[in-house]
């Protein structure tokens, strides 16, 4: 085959060409292709350098001439355009549409980024159908799983709350749907289409613990009204009873086979009640009068005279009584009627001091109880009175045992050593010997508990004691038929 070419030296053609120079022709021009694009973008890559170098020194010097004051929006844009970019490329892009065709891919990104974001973080709006029918547009899952939760909780504090929810259908709404359905409309149609629960039921807790629910809420309220009237049938009208413990009839969902009869709640439930009763109780009482007393200098103190009687009033006590279960717990006083006024007695007493006895005699050495020697036959003889004595007695006190006067004090040789003897004025005197010293004398007027003397062994006597004696008119009688010793050793 010939083939012809313009050469260098003119029109010429070859006789033939083997393939294999073919093959080396065809890749020589494309070598020759790939070098001329090469060094065209290299050329292309330095007058961009280039020309960028001398745009930024033209930015350069007119920058400094710019202020807030002299820019504006048409002057940036009208010095953008005047860049001194050369080239068909910067030309272009120096125009409005060129501008916007460089802009065009970054908001195109922009809105990608907003859309992805919108359909991926966003709630959407989603339509609820219960076995096919439709319930409503609801604004996200988040409305679905509180009605879920709603419908879950209502069941709380029944004795088997495992119920499986009805199976809800979701989808994404078709245009112009609109968000109508609510948490609580969803939770209805939940429990309108579940077999496994009822609603608008009652059912009995006490103290926390469900006994049972029933459809007949009136008969539920009468039986438990009916417990309390029995528990107040035995007191009057105006006894209240009540339930002391929590006892609540809860109106809500229940399980279907938690529903009972009203005869059978109560009968599970009629141990677990504790009654509380509030009764009222009136007592009629007497205000014990009181005594107010009149003194009189002129009499002696042991003068009284009742001037006026007195006279109790009578009064009467409203008491409101509580029992729990039977026991009595509480009293409250809820009012006091005085229906009769005491009347306070007057009593007139003396006070001048009294040296004469009441014949009613105190124990003569308070320091001491025991008694060694009785009122009776001792050694031959009968001794007329008793002997106090005891462990460290020496030197205590003996005390007057009534009131008197002194006509006795000190040894008159009779055996007796010091002794003191007073006359109570009343038919009774006392006498005091064996006396270590004395600290009365004769004539001394003394109260009932004056320290006369001190216990000795003066006299006839084996040791330290006191001899008590009491006379009525003149004749020795036991001390002990009025006081009692606190304790008798005859063995002293």
């Amino acid at each position: 085959m010939d083939t012809k070419f313009i050469g260098v030296d003119g029109y010429g053609k070859f006789d033939s060409l083997s393939t294999n120079d073919k093959t080396k022709k065809s890749s020589a021009r494309k070598s020759d292709k790939k070098l001329s694009a090469y060094k065209k973008t290299l050329r292309f890559v330095k007058r961009l350098v280039k020309e960028i170098k001398k745009d930024l020194r033209v930015i350069g010097k007119k920058w400094k001439d710019i202020t807030w004051k002299t820019l504006t929006f048409k002057k940036l844009f009208k010095g953008m355009r005047n860049f001194h970019i050369k080239g068909s490329y910067f030309e272009f892009m120096r125009t409005p549409k060129g501008i916007a065709t460089a802009l065009a891919p970054v908001c195109a990104a922009v809105i990608l980024v907003l859309t992805v974001c919108f359909w991926t973080c966003s709630e959407k709006p989603l339509t609820v159908s219960l076995d096919g029918e439709y319930i409503g547009t609801i604004e996200s899952e988040a409305v679905l799983t509180e009605a879920s939760a709603n419908f879950h909780s209502a069941l709380t504090g029944t004795k088997d709350s495992k119920c499986a929810t009805p199976v809800l259908q979701i989808g994404y709404p078709t245009l112009g749907g609109t968000n109508d359905a609510s948490a609580q409309q969803v939770y209805e149609k939940l429990i309108e289409n579940s077999d496994a629960v009822v609603s608008n039921v009652s059912g009995l807790y006490v103290d926390g613990e469900f006994y049972g629910a029933t459809e007949d809420s009136e008969a539920l309220s009468l039986a438990l009204m009916a417990v309390l009237d029995e528990a107040k049938a035995k007191y009057d009208e105006t006894t209240v009873a009540s339930f002391n413990n929590d006892v609540q009839v809860v109106t809500d969902v229940y399980l279907a086979d938690q529903l009972k009869s009203v005869e059978d709640i109560m009968n599970e439930a009629k141990h677990s009640f504790s009654i509380r009763i509030e009764t009222d109780l009136i007592v009629d009482s007497e205000i014990p009068f009181e005594t107010i007393y009149e003194y009189d200098d002129s009499k002696l103190n042991n003068y009284s005279q009742v001037k006026v009687a007195g006279e109790n009033g009578t009064q009467q006590t409203l008491y409101r009584l509580v029992y729990v279960d039977g026991a009595h717990t509480d009293t409250v006083t809820q009012s006091v009627t005085v229906s009769k006024e005491p009347v306070n007695q007057v009593e007139v007493v003396g006070t001048q001091e009294s040296y004469i006895g009441t014949g009613d005699f105190i124990w003569p050495v308070p320091s001491t109880g025991l008694c060694t020697t009785l009122f009776e036959n001792r050694w031959g003889s009968f001794h007329s009175g008793i002997d106090i004595a005891g462990s460290g007695i020496y030197g205590a006190d003996i005390v007057a045992s009534d009131a008197g006067t002194v006509v006795a004090a000190g040894d008159n040789g009779s055996g007796y050593g010091n002794q003191v003897i007073i006359d109570h004025g009343n038919g009774y005197s006392t006498m005091y010997a064996h006396c270590a010293f004395l600290y009365v004398s004769v004539g001394d007027k003394v109260s009932k508990g004056t320290v006369l003397a001190g216990v000795g062994s003066t006299g006839f006597s084996t040791g330290n004691h006191l001899h008590f004696e009491i006379w009525e008119n003149g004749t020795p009688i036991d001390p002990l038929l009025f006081m009692t010793p606190t304790e008798v050793d005859r063995s002293l």
